[in-house]
Order: C-alpha cells, then sequence, then structure tokens
C-alpha cells in the first residue's frame, strides 16, 4: 500500500521524521499474540533524538512542532493493520478534517494520531505466524508492506460518511468470510 507525501515547506522535514521512525519499526518481527506499541518502539519525538519541526495538529488547530508526518506513518500502519483483520487496541482520530476530497490521500476514518506519552496505535498480532513491516520513503510517497510466512486475506473496509453542518460522523466497517464487524465511530470537526 502507498499514500502520497505532498511538497510543502517541511515536505524535506516530515520525509526525514518518517524515516527516523521506520528505523525502529521496520523488520522488527511480531510474534503471535505480541502487542505492537508506535510508543514503545519509536523514541520522544524531539531534537535530541533526531526528530525536525514539520506541520502537527496542536489544540485543534494546525501548527509546528518536532516530529511532524508521523501521523502519517501511524495512519498508514492503523490501515493497513485494518485491511489485515488485525485486531485494535488503542487508536485514536484526530480532531479536525483537515483535508478536502481532492488533497485527502486515505479515506477519513482511516487516520490515527499519535501524541507520546498520551495517544498511541497499539494492535495485537492476532495471527498464529510473526509479522514485521518494510517500508519505503520517496520522494512523493511512502510505502508499506506487511510480510508474514503465509498469506494474508485483506477485508474489505467501508467508510461511512455523514456530513453535518459543524463535521462529519465516520463509521468504519471491516468485512471479512461475510462477518462484518464496526472498527471504529468518529466525529471529525471542520477545519
Amino acid at each position: 500500500m502507498n499514500q502520497p507525501i505532498r511538497k510543502n515547506d517541511f515536505s524535506e522535514n516530515k520525509k526525514h521524521n518518517l524515516r527516523l521512525a521506520i528505523k525502529h519499526i521496520e523488520n522488527k518481527e511480531i510474534l503471535p499474540q505480541q502487542i505492537f506499541s508506535f510508543w514503545q518502539l519509536i523514541p520522544s519525538p524531539t531534537p535530541q533524538n533526531g526528530f525536525k519541526k514539520g506541520r502537527n495538529l496542536l489544540g485543534n488547530k494546525l501548527d509546528l512542532d518536532y516530529g511532524g508526518g508521523l501521523c502519517q506513518l501511524s495512519g498508514i500502519l492503523y490501515y493497513l493493520v485494518l485491511e489485515a483483520g488485525l485486531k485494535i487496541l488503542e487508536r485514536h482520530p484526530h480532531s479536525l478534517d483537515i483535508y478536502t476530497e481532492t488533497t485527502r490521500y486515505t479515506p477519513i476514518g482511516s487516520d490515527a494520531t499519535v501524541v507520546y506519552g498520551h495517544k498511541d496505535l497499539r494492535f495485537i498480532n492476532s495471527f498464529d505466524f510473526p509479522i514485521s513491516f518494510q517500508f519505503e520513503v520517496l520522494e512523493k510517497k511512502i510505502l508499506i508492506y506487511l510480510c508474514a510466512e503465509k498469506e494474508i486475506k485483506k477485508c474489505d473496509l467501508e467508510f461511512l460518511e455523514e456530513k453535518k453542518d459543524y463535521g462529519k460522523y465516520v463509521e468504519v466497517i471491516r468485512q471479512r468470510n461475510g462477518k462484518k464487524e464496526i472498527c471504529s465511530q468518529n466525529f471529525y470537526k471542520n477545519l
């Protein structure tokens, strides 16, 4: 799976932050029944740990902070984990919808915000075999691969959106082998 990395004043810092964080995740074996935690693997996004300033959503507004871009990494992980059918233990949506339909790179509801010490992305490897992730950060996109010794059939995902005057209500439904499961129900305020 891949997502675009849009060019802006801080896209080089974002790619730097992505590559730095990926070094802590890539090829780490996640054993059956083992819990993956974004923040147990990635150090605090500070300049002392090598992170640069980038665009972040802070206090319901876009601002600059160290580690800008890490939510794209947690979001692409979350989307892939949803498709794989793994059990999500912790995931937090963004509070605002900062994209339009033309600038959005994944469906609304497939995001996963992370805030060091407060909001994590955690899931459990519910397969009976180990899994790991591999990544590529290219000039204009990020790619992620779920690696396993057995084939993993993708789940079908539905992102049901109901528009309100002040935002959007989104329900994420996952389906595999005829069984439907509501994965999340979230509200996003308009920017």
